[in-house]
C-alpha cells in the first residue's frame, strides 16, 4: 500500500534532482551530487565558500573528501537533507545560522526512529521542550511540503511579561561593577609580563588565549562595539592618536563596520588607551608567525624573504636558511620557531624503497636529516605511530593523526605533504580562505588580521597526546589556523557566556559565579556615555549604528530621563518653521486632534511615547505602507528620499530577475511578486506627492489598496485607487523567457565565478 507522505518525499527529492546545482561543489571540486556527504556553497555575490555537511550528526570527515559513505544518512532522508540545504542557502540569514539549521536537521534525522511521517503532530508537540529552534524550523519545512502530519499547536508561552520582569531584564543587561573590576585585575596580571612595545619580558611567559580574552574585553570596554562581529576582524595595527592645536590626544583604531555601518575610525577611551595600546602591541608581534603562514598558504611560490616580511628570525637560525629561495612548509616552520635548532626527521635513503622490505628492515631505509634542509623531493614516512623510530609526520605537524591521509603508502614526498595540507586548509578548515569571517558577515584576509592564531597556541595540549576528530583532527598542529568566528565563541565562553567548564575568572582565583556577557559591555559603554551627557547622535556613531533610535535600547538610565530624550528626538526643536512637514504637523494636531510625530518621510499618528513603533518592512524608508504614516505633498526632502529608495528597490527587482535561482526558489518567487507590487505603490506615492496641492496629507490603506488624500484647509478627503501591475503575470513571462533560452539580464558576477572553475555559461 502506498504511503502518501513517502510518495511526496520521493517526488520532492526527484524534482530537486533535476535542478542544476550551479551554486554547489562536491568534495572533488566538481558539480555537487546528491550522494555527496559534503557540499560547498559558493555565494554568487561574494564568492564565499561555505562547507555544509549532509551526513550523520557528529561525523565531520577526515579529509577534503568529507566523511566516508558508511556515515551517510539512510535514503531518502540523505537526499532530503540536500533539499533542506538548497532551501536554507536561499534564506536571507547569516552563514552561521544556515550551518546551524543544517546541523539541526541532520541531528533530528540521525536520532529519528522510523520514518518522518510517523512523528505525528502530537509526538512533535510532546517533544517541543527538547527540540531546538533549528529542528523546529526543519519540521515546519517538512509540514509545508506535506511530508508529515501538520503540527497543530505549540506549547503555552509561560514567559513572565510583567513590569517587574522587564526591569529585572534591563538591569541584567549591565555587568556588575565587581565583575568589571575583576576583569581589570586579570588584564593587569596577564599583561604584567609584556612591556609597552608588546614584547614579552625576558624570563616571563604569557598564555596567549588568556591575553586574547582579556584584550577582547578591554576593547569592548574602551568602545561600545559588537564584540563577536567586529573585534575578530580587526586589521593588524597599533593604537593611533590625533590632536588639534596641541590639545588633548584623541585615540582611535581603524575599525570594521557591521550591520550596514561602513568602516570607520573608532574612538577609544583615553582612560583605557594605555591598556589597549599594550594589548595591540603584543598581538601585533605575537600573531605574526600565523600571518606569515597565511601568506604562504595563499602563495607558496613566494621566497622566504618575501613571506617573512618584518618577522624577525632568531640569529642562530638565519645561518641555515636561504632567504632568496622558496621554502618548503617545514623550512618555513623552522624559521618561525616551531622546532629546536638541531631537530631532525627521518627521510628515505637514496635508492631505498620501504615498500619492498619487511617491517623489521624498514627502519634501515631511513636516515636522519635536519628539518631546515628538507627539500620538496625528500620522502618521509607516513607511519602514524609516534613510537616508531622513523615516524616523521606526527613530529613535523606537532600532533597525532588518527589515520594516515595517504592511504597504504609507506612514504610520501615533502611536496605532496605540503600540497595536501594547503588544500585541506582551503577546503576543510577555512573554506573561505584567504578570507575569514566573524560571527557576522564582516571578513578580513587572515594574513592581515590582528588576531591570527595558530592551532598549537589555541589548543594548549601536550604535543604527543594531541588528538581530535573530524574537521578538528589536526586542530592543535603548528600549521593549523583558527577561524576568526571561533575566536569570538571562545572568548564568550571564557567570559562565562557559554557552557565551558571553567571561565577565565575561575582560572585567576575568582568564584564561578563571576561572569561577564560580552554584549553586556556594549550596554555598559552606551549607558556610561549617556550618563556623561554625550549626545545620543554621538553615541550612535560611536557604537557603529545607522539609526539613533536603536541606541535607546542600550541606554539604561532612569525612565524619566529616557522619556525626555525620546520626546526630544521624536520632536526635534531645531527644525525650520518654514518646513512644510512642520507646518503639516501642527495643522494635523489641531484639526484632527491626532498625535503627530516627525519621521524621515512625513508624520506618524501613533502615540510613540505610549506605544513604541514595531512596524517593519523591506524598504529603506521604514514608514512606507504603515497605516499610521502620513506623507505630505510638496515635502521636497521626503520626495528626494523616497525617489532614492524607489531607484534602489527597482534595482533589487532587476537583480532578482537575472538571478538563476529564481526559477527554482519558491521563496524568491513570492518575494518578487510581493516586492513588485509594493514598489509600484511607492512609485504612485511619489507621483502623488509631486502632483497634489502642497500640504495635502497622503495616507495609504493596504486593506483597500488606495490612497486617502486629506485637504486640511477644506476638511475634504479624496480616495485614489492604486493601479497595480500583475506581478504574477510578469514573473511568469520572466520564467517563460528563461525556459526558451532568452536571457532576462546579464549576470557578470555569475560569469566571473564560473570562469574561475573553467566553466562557461551556455
Amino acid at each position: 500500500m502506498l504511503n502518501k507522505y513517502l510518495d511526496r518525499l520521493h517526488s520532492l527529492v526527484s524534482d530537486y534532482h533535476a535542478i542544476e546545482l550551479t551554486q554547489f561543489e562536491g568534495p572533488s571540486g566538481k558539480r555537487a551530487e546528491f550522494d555527496d556527504l559534503v557540499w560547498f556553497h559558493i555565494d554568487p555575490n561574494t564568492g564565499r565558500r561555505t562547507r555544509l555537511l549532509a551526513c550523520r550528526h557528529g561525523v565531520y570527515g577526515n579529509s577534503t573528501k568529507g566523511p566516508e559513505q558508511q556515515f551517510a544518512l539512510r535514503f531518502p532522508y540523505s537526499h532530503l537533507v540536500k533539499v533542506w540545504i538548497i532551501d536554507v542557502v536561499n534564506r536571507p540569514i547569516s552563514v552561521i545560522h544556515r550551518q546551524r539549521l543544517v546541523s539541526s536537521a541532520r541531528k533530528l534525522i540521525t536520532d529519528m526512529k522510523g520514518d518522518l511521517y510517523q512523528h505525528s503532530g502530537f509526538l512533535v508537540n510532546e517533544s517541543h521542550q527538547r527540540l531546538s529552534h533549528g529542528e523546529l524550523q526543519f519540521l515546519d519545512f517538512c509540514v509545508q511540503k506535506k511530508l508529515m502530519p501538520k503540527v497543530h499547536s505549540r506549547p503555552a508561552d509561560d514567559r513572565d511579561r510583567t513590569g517587574h520582569k522587564l526591569v529585572d531584564d534591563t538591569i541584567a543587561k549591565l555587568p556588575k561593577d565587581q565583575n568589571l573590576q575583576a576583569l581589570g585585575t586579570i588584564f593587569t596580571r596577564i599583561f604584567s609580563a609584556v612591556d609597552s612595545d608588546g614584547k614579552v619580558k625576558s624570563g616571563k611567559a604569557i598564555a596567549i588565549t588568556d591575553a586574547l580574552t582579556a584584550t577582547f574585553a578591554c576593547l569592548s570596554l574602551a568602545s561600545p562595539n559588537r564584540t563577536a562581529a567586529e573585534i575578530p576582524v580587526l586589521s593588524k595595527q597599533r593604537l593611533c592618536s590625533y590632536s588639534e592645536n596641541n590639545d588633548e590626544l584623541v585615540y582611535f583604531i581603524n575599525w570594521r563596520g557591521s550591520k550596514g555601518h561602513s568602516d570607520y575610525r573608532n574612538h577609544i577611551l583615553a582612560s583605557l588607551a594605555p591598556q589597549v595600546d599594550k594589548a595591540l602591541n603584543y598581538f601585533f608581534l605575537a600573531s605574526e608567525p600565523a600571518r606569515v603562514l597565511c601568506r604562504f598558504y595563499e602563495n607558496p611560490l613566494e621566497t622566504l624573504e618575501s613571506l617573512l616580511g618584518d618577522f624577525s628570525v632568531a640569529a642562530n637560525r638565519k645561518l641555515h636558511l636561504s632567504y632568496h629561495k622558496r621554502p618548503s612548509i617545514f623550512q618555513l616552520g623552522y624559521a618561525l620557531g616551531f622546532y629546536d635548532i638541531d631537530d631532525c626527521v627521518h627521510v628515505v635513503k637514496e635508492g631505498a624503497d620501504p615498500a619492498k622490505v619487511n617491517q623489521i628492515q624498514r627502519a634501515s631505509c631511513f636516515v636522519a636529516k635536519p628539518i631546515f634542509s628538507l627539500q620538496a623531493d625528500d620522502h618521509i614516512s607516513t607511519a602514524m605511530n609516534i613510537n616508531t623510530s622513523f615516524s616523521s609526520l606526527t613530529f613535523l605537524f606537532g600532533t597525532t593523526f588518527l589515520r594516515s591521509p595517504f592511504g597504504d603508502r609507506y612514504s610520501v614526498s615533502v611536496q605532496e605533504v605540503q600540497d595536501w595540507w594547503i588544500s585541506r586548509v582551503k577546503t576543510v578548515s577555512i573554506p573561505s580562505f584567504p578570507l575569514s569571517y566573524s560571527t557576522g558577515e564582516s571578513n578580513i584576509a587572515l594574513k592581515n588580521a590582528m588576531f591570527c592564531m595558530l592551532g598549537s597556541w589555541f589548543y594548549r595540549r601536550a604535543k604527543a597526546s594531541t588528538r581530535g576528530s573530524g574537521t578538528k583532527q589536526y586542530q592543535a598542529s603548528h600549521y593549523a589556523i583558527i577561524e576568526l568566528q571561533t575566536l569570538a565563541r571562545y572568548v564568550a565562553g571564557r567570559l562565562g557566556s557559554g557552557t565551558r567548564k571553567t571561565t577565565i575568572f575561575e582560572d585567576y582565583g575568582y568564584s564561578a559565579e563571576v561572569i561577564v556577557k560580552p554584549h553586556s559591555l556594549r550596554h555598559f559603554a552606551n549607558t556610561l556615555a549617556d550618563m556623561s551627557n554625550i549626545p545620543v547622535e554621538v553615541i550612535t556613531a560611536w557604537s557603529g549604528r545607522v539609526n539613533s533610535e536603536q541606541t535607546h535600547t542600550y541606554i539604561h538610565s532612569s525612565q524619566d530621563e529616557k522619556a525626555d530624550r525620546v520626546r526630544a528626538i521624536i520632536n526635534p526643536p531645531n527644525k525650520s518653521s518654514r518646513n512644510i512637514r512642520l507646518i503639516s504637523e501642527k495643522e494635523l494636531s489641531q484639526v484632527t486632534d491626532l498625535p503627530a510625530s516627525l519621521t524621515s518621510t512625513g508624520l506618524c499618528t501613533q502615540e510613540l511615547n505610549v506605544m513604541p513603533c514595531n512596524y517593519l518592512n523591506d524598504f529603506v524608508s521604514q514608514c512606507f505602507m504603515c497605516s499610521e504614516s502620513c506623507h505630505i505633498a510638496g515635502d521636497s526632502d521626503a520626495i528626494a528620499f523616497l525617489e532614492k529608495d524607489l531607484a534602489y528597490q527597482s534595482a533589487r527587482l532587476v537583480a532578482v530577475e537575472g538571478d538563476p535561482r529564481l526559477s527554482n526558489s519558491g521563496a524568491m518567487k513570492r518575494w518578487y511578486m510581493i516586492h513588485s507590487r509594493n514598489t509600484s505603490i511607492l512609485s504612485q506615492l511619489v507621483n502623488l506627492m509631486k502632483s497634489q496641492l502642497v500640504g495635502t496629507i497622503i495616507r495609504y490603506s493596504d486593506r483597500k489598496s488606495e490612497f486617502n488624500l486629506t485637504d486640511l484647509g477644506a476638511n475634504k478627503v479624496t480616495s485614489v485607487a492604486c493601479v497595480l501591475t500583475d506581478s504574477e503575470i510578469r514573473l511568469q513571462r520572466l520564467l517563460e523567457r528563461e525556459v526558451s533560452g532568452e536571457e532576462t539580464s546579464s549576470n557578470p558576477q555569475l560569469e566571473s565565478l564560473l570562469s574561475r572553475f573553467g566553466i562557461k555559461e551556455s
